[in-house]
């Protein structure tokens, strides 16, 4: 089944504090001429019928790019778990992609091979050089295993994606998921 024909959502991480990059909103750091989160649109819009930008700032600017942005719902910067949690009821499909808005180099693929090797599970995250990255399909069906944590203050998103017995599907660049940390990374 292509891509196009599965119904998948995605949810972009775009709500983090951007500390490693002086404050600013890393979404919208520019990079190759353009913001970041341009570039994972780009990335994802051709892969996801259905896509929600997670900000809990620059709401209005994130808007602008006429999907909905949908903030945390508590504001105590609980970290990407809770953005997912806020985001997932909003979500059309039952099989979501994650992904976080400063990895602005992601496979055209990533949600075909993401799904050919998740099949039957209820998770399946990128994995290159032995390393899981910030990129996976979840069911939507996990968002109470998702509050449960939450509410235990468990707010490390990989400790939770382990937890729940991933598959795990290689790729063999890795450069498709190098993130945009910190300011020297936009260099």
């Amino acid at each position: 089944m292509t891509t196009s024909e599965k119904q998948i959502s995605c949810i972009i991480l775009a709500g983090g504090e951007g500390k490693r990059v002086g404050g600013r909103d890393k979404g919208l750091v520019a990079y190759n001429d353009k913001p970041l989160i341009e570039h994972v649109l780009d990335a994802v819009s051709s892969q996801c019928n259905d896509i929600i930008i997670s900000a809990n700032r620059n709401v209005k600017a994130y808007k602008t790019y006429g999907y909905p942005v949908i903030a945390d719902e508590k504001d105590d910067c609980l970290g990407p778990l809770a953005g997912i949690a806020a985001s997932l009821p909003h979500c059309k499909n039952d099989t979501v992609l994650i992904v976080p808005c400063d990895m602005p180099c992601l496979p055209a693929n990533l949600t075909t091979k993401l799904l050919d090797v998740m099949a039957s599970h209820t998770i399946c995250i990128a994995e290159t050089d032995g390393r899981t990255q910030l990129a996976f399909l979840m069911n939507k069906n996990l968002l109470p295993s998702i509050i449960h944590a939450l509410e235990n203050n468990e707010r490390r998103l990989m400790k939770w994606v382990k937890s729940q017995n991933p598959k795990y599907c290689l790729f063999s660049k890795s450069h498709y998921f190098k993130n945009f940390n910190e300011s020297k990374d936009l260099l």
